[in-house]
């Protein structure tokens, strides 16, 4: 059963709430400003929730891998699942931890180099490019592809408000994008 309007845009503001209290009960926040500069990114701080998913960032730089271990070490005991990738591209570079915790996901990214720039331009970017009709777009298309077994990583909530910005509505046009841009395949 497909939700109405309303009720898509109610539940991204309780799961907005949710994930606020779950950030506060945590002490994520200040847990992570030890190492750096924290930003929320994603749909804690656009509103665009479906499901229990929070992205953080930190300026962490120069942070060690033993370093980064010993800071999330509170939240990793804590945690049913944990994942961490050390990232050593030039343009990212950073210490990856995917967390499942009281029925969240948590995704920690503290980025040795500084945030990249991209990170807040295309935040800024959709922020003011949201309206009615797109903040609706963008929650059905996530709410139908936030299950498959592509989502997060291949296609997430990026791709998506990407191609909702580009004037993408429908779950077809949504594949059409998605092809286009070479995620998936044509």
């Amino acid at each position: 059963m497909s939700l109405r309007d309303d009720e898509l845009l109610e539940r991204a503001a309780a799961l907005q709430a949710e994930g606020r209290a779950f950030l506060d009960r945590h002490e994520v926040e200040p847990r992570l400003a030890q190492a750096g500069r924290v930003q929320l990114v994603g749909s804690i701080v656009t509103g665009l929730m479906v499901w229990r998913d929070l992205d953080v960032c930190v300026d962490a730089r120069d942070l060690t891998r033993p370093d980064a271990w010993e800071l999330v070490r509170p939240l990793v005991y804590t945690a049913d699942r944990v994942r961490y990738e050390h990232f050593d591209e030039p343009d990212d570079r950073r210490h990856y931890f995917v967390l499942r915790l009281d029925g969240w996901k948590l995704d920690l990214s503290l980025f040795t180099e500084g945030i990249p720039p991209g990170v807040d331009e295309f935040q800024r970017e959709l922020i003011a490019g949201l309206d009615d009709d797109r903040r609706i777009a963008i929650l059905r298309l996530k709410e139908l592809w936030h299950t498959r077994p592509e989502y997060p990583c291949v296609v997430g909530g990026y791709e998506i408000c990407r191609a909702v910005l580009a004037g993408a509505r429908t779950p077809q046009e949504l594949e059409v994008y998605l092809e286009k841009e070479g995620v998936l395949p044509a």
